[in-house]
């Protein structure tokens, strides 16, 4: 730390991936965050979370691999299936992959897969815990804190209870749909809601209980690999068995047919209606799944800048540049992001360096963003 003035204070919109993350980096360089979530409680819908080594890596530097190791399933690679559509076929083994074990020693990390819960659990718990180092640096979490305007130049956000909440700087980490994002497009003079481009496609995403699972044995398949890979006709599915519990996290890619976007809640239809020509195992498991939710897939608009005109409102993670749904990397660049913001804080206390540093950030971090959403594509 170069400079002799108080910690900083960052308002943190969303207690996402990208957010707690923030917010341990930061406290751990001295610096006070006030995470601001509007849901009552961690995350949404239940869900996977998928972590490759880059952001394990993190995370086991920061003390937290026994929690996770606890909480997850390891994937040691993924089997790749075809589907033709033909009368009375079904899925073809296409390939296999294997994860090789010198280059995840090198990346010192692994790919684990935890219910999306969990992982925040994990993130929220470091983040709030006392610090161990002396260190008077504090995180507050606040649930049900929903941020319905905000004011760049003051760094002050407003809370639909009518609360004000300053800071020092503001960090959006509350998605590609959220108010950080919607307000640095508006200082673009962008539409928020006219922007991001429809696909056609939509995800579906829901659970299949491992004791529901492991009563049939044609479902076997699922369980050979954590991870496994249907290719179909316009269509595609991706099965992982998350957490310690087995359960089968399967998501679906359809053609738009008429749902709405329920990230956060669930259809009201079963996910056998939208499936169309499948393998007959892919059906078996969507009718013994959970109802589903839907998230409709789009090209979302790039912005010119990550930062605010005011210098002191950033975004990252999913509001800076939103990955595609259920993309492998998307929790490994929002935990990198997190990393990288608190390192850098750890050169300065002075809020005029705001500015300076959030420019800095968005800089070393779009070439990483851009490798991973190559590695994505």
């Amino acid at each position: 730390m170069t400079d002799s003035e108080s910690a900083l204070t960052f308002i943190i919109v969303g207690a996402s991936v990208a957010g707690l993350a923030s917010a341990i980096a930061l406290k751990a360089s001295g610096h006070n965050a006030i995470v601001l979530e509007k849901e009552s409680h961690l995350g949404g819908t239940a869900g996977c979370a998928r972590v490759p080594p880059n952001g394990c890596k993190v995370l086991f530097d920061w003390g937290l691999e026994a929690q996770m190791r606890a909480k997850a399933a390891d994937s040691v690679g993924f089997s790749v299936y075809k589907y033709d559509g033909a009368k009375n076929s079904e899925r073809d083994l296409f390939g296999i992959n294997r994860w090789d074990p010198e280059l995840l020693s090198e990346a010192r990390g692994e790919f684990l897969q935890f219910r999306h819960h969990d992982l925040l659990r994990i993130l929220h718990d470091q983040a709030t815990k006392p610090s161990q180092d002396g260190s008077i640096a504090q995180v507050t979490v606040l649930f049900g804190a929903e941020v319905v305007n905000m004011d760049c130049d003051n760094c002050s956000v407003t809370l639909q209870s009518g609360y004000i909440h300053t800071g020092d700087a503001i960090i959006g980490a509350d998605g590609a749909s959220g108010i950080v994002r919607r307000t640095l497009l508006e200082e673009e003079r962008v539409d928020p809601d006219n922007c991001d481009v429809a696909t056609g496609m939509a995800l579906y995403g829901t659970i299949i209980p491992r004791a529901l699972a492991i009563q049939d044995p044609d479902l076997a398949s699922f369980y050979e690999y954590p991870s496994t890979l249907q290719l179909g006709s316009n269509r595609g599915a991706i099965t992982t068995s998350m957490g310690t519990e087995g359960d089968i996290m399967l998501w679906v890619y359809t053609p738009v047919i008429g749902q709405n976007d329920t990230r956060t809640q669930e259809l009201d239809m079963k996910l056998t209606a939208v499936l169309g020509s499948c393998d007959p195992q892919i059906r078996k498991l969507a009718e013994l799944a959970a109802p589903a939710s839907c998230v409709q897939i789009q090209d979302r608009y790039e912005l010119d800048s990550w930062v605010s005109q005011s210098g002191r409102v950033l975004v990252l993670g999913d509001a800076a540049h939103p990955f595609a749904p259920a993309s492998m990397h998307t929790n490994s660049i929002a935990i990198e992001d997190g990393a990288f913001i608190g390192k850098i804080f750890s050169h300065t206390r002075n809020p005029d360096r705001i500015p300076e540093f959030f420019h800095a950030f968005e800089e070393h971090r779009q070439v990483a963003v851009l490798e991973g959403s190559a590695a994505t594509d």
